[in-house]
């Protein structure tokens, strides 16, 4: 099977893609990974110009798990 840019689903997301696999805002996205109740960012190269993403598969397992709190804190 050939791939094209099309056919490919990509492993890391971007904000916009993150929110929209979990079905929420970007805000709320932004908000959820950062604060320890889903998966966090991951920071690809270095300094000012690396660019944030997040783990698809992280995602989906995090969904399937039930949307547990990443660092363990109680829910609110």
């Amino acid at each position: 099977m050939n791939s094209t840019p099309e056919t490919i689903t990509p492993e890391l997301l971007t904000t916009a893609q993150a929110a929209e696999l979990a079905s929420v805002g970007e805000r709320t996205w932004w908000r959820w990974s950062h604060d320890g109740t889903a998966p966090p960012p991951l920071k690809i190269g270095a300094g000012r110009q690396g660019a944030i993403r997040h783990s698809r598969r992280a995602i989906l397992a995090w969904i399937q798990a039930g949307c547990p709190r990443i660092d363990g804190g109680a829910e609110a």
